[in-house]
């Protein structure tokens, strides 16, 4: 009998590109999204696409193919510096008229919020801004204990902040570092991280991935159990931040930022 918990072949996205900026696997019972889009994984349209592209997968498999079997997700980067450093704003520079923020990247923040398995940020770098709203959509987060800061930097860009990015914060962490990490702006590290809330685990370098798989696996079975209820759970549990995040309401940048040529 073949073994079902390794039937998977690795895949990268976009399909068929030189150029891929993310990659999935599954060792077990638990995939592995790493994201490889240099400099810094900034989410754009091309990023948002490949990242849906890559949850369908996931989705399809706890909930249909491979229904009633343990599964999880793990996201991570290839990038030693970075996990993400938030939305592209060239990108936003460029292309004004969009709703980029509001059809995509919130729409995915949701996803990744109500996702039906156990999610594990693997914060293997620094985790600004939009990545950090994007980390604090998964259910656990294990940081890096040697480096990597996390930051919501928007004040210092300057840039504003979408309802539903700000009810994320409120809905994750402690009011005691809600405020901090807005305005001041904080930025956490190491046990900081962990004691403001913000991380639930720190690892070494070399142990990252690995502890990130104890923390998935231990939320796998539940799944199984479960199925679709997961995503039900959460929904019971962040309904008023799926209801801010469905806001339509763009961020336009070119109101405050200048961009950086």
């Amino acid at each position: 009998m073949a073994d079902k918990t390794t039937d998977f072949v690795p895949l990268s996205f976009p399909r068929d590109s030189a150029k891929p900026v993310m990659t999935l696997s599954k060792a077990g019972h638990v995939f592995t999204l790493t994201m490889t889009s240099p400099p810094d994984n900034r989410f754009n349209p091309t990023f948002v696409q490949s990242m849906n592209e890559a949850l369908d997968i996931v989705e399809d498999w706890a909930l249909k193919s491979h229904r009633g079997e343990p599964c999880a997700l793990i996201t991570t980067s290839s990038n030693d510096k970075f996990y993400s450093n938030g939305l592209d704003v060239m990108y936003l520079f460029k292309n004004p008229d969009t709703w980029f923020i509001s059809d995509q990247y919130l729409q995915l923040l949701k996803r990744v919020l109500l996702f039906p398995v156990i999610t594990v940020a693997s914060l293997n770098g620094h985790t600004f801004a939009g990545g950090l709203l994007f980390a604090l959509c998964h259910d656990y987060r294990i940081l890096r204990a040697d480096k990597g800061l996390l930051s919501l930097n928007e004040i210092d860009l300057p840039s504003s902040l979408h309802p539903g990015m700000a009810w994320i914060a409120r809905a994750k962490l402690p009011p005691t570092t809600v405020h901090p990490l807005i305005f001041e702006p904080k930025r956490y590290g190491g046990q900081a991280a962990v004691d403001a809330g913000l991380v639930d685990a720190i690892a070494p370098a070399d142990q990252l991935l690995a502890v990130a798989h104890k923390w998935a696996n231990h939320g796998a079975p539940k799944v199984a159990r479960a199925g679709p209820i997961v995503s039900e759970l959460k929904l019971g549990t962040y309904a008023d931040v799926v209801e801010k995040l469905d806001i339509r309401m763009e961020i336009d940048v070119r109101k405050f930022m200048k961009p950086k040529m």
